[in-house]
């Protein structure tokens, strides 16, 4: 009956710590992302909560957390390039056409660019901030490409305002480093 008595606090100290630890981390994480919304440099608070807060677990600082959250960028782009690839193969007009070629080189323009920016934080904060404020730009091609197509995608739509978050969210967690 000793061991079992024994064996219940054991348990009992081991489940609270546990807890305790958790709770402490999953804090300090919500902190780091509080911190990183409510910088001035991000206008969509909101927004930055929700595409940080996931990844927050991933990250113990901010470096980390921008590392995490480009290559969530790159995979979103990396997505959305499918979705241009498949637009592409089906019939289309000469100036659609057109706007998803643009939208091809946009699209991997930015898969490339969110890879770089974590392993380029660690050497040059400044060239990493640059990199993401220049995908922006690159979006606002492909954008104005559908427009002038009339291009009717939804997705690429969707795809483009997702990209537009993740650019802004990476240069505003890298323009203070």
């Amino acid at each position: 009956m000793a061991s079992q008595t024994h064996f219940i606090h054991v348990f009992v100290i081991l489940f609270v710590s546990l807890n305790l630890f958790s709770l402490h981390m999953v804090s300090a994480d919500q902190q780091l992302v509080t911190k990183v919304c409510e910088e001035n440099t991000i206008e969509d608070i909101e927004g930055c909560l929700k595409i940080l807060s996931p990844q927050a677990s991933k990250a113990n600082n901010i470096n980390q957390l921008v590392e995490v959250s480009m290559k969530q960028g790159a995979e979103v782009a990396q997505k959305t390039l499918t979705v241009v690839e498949e637009l592409k193969k089906k019939p289309t007009s000469p100036a659609a056409l057109t706007a998803l070629q643009i939208c091809t080189e946009v699209y991997s323009y930015c898969v490339d660019e969110f890879k770089i920016v974590g392993p380029e934080l660690r050497d040059d904060p400044m060239s990493a901030n640059y990199d993401v404020a220049i995908i922006s730009p690159e979006i606002k091609r492909c954008v104005d490409a559908l427009e002038t197509a009339r291009l009717n995608a939804p997705e690429l739509v969707q795809g483009n305002l997702d990209l537009y978050h993740y650019a802004a969210l990476g240069y505003g967690m890298t323009a203070n480093l």
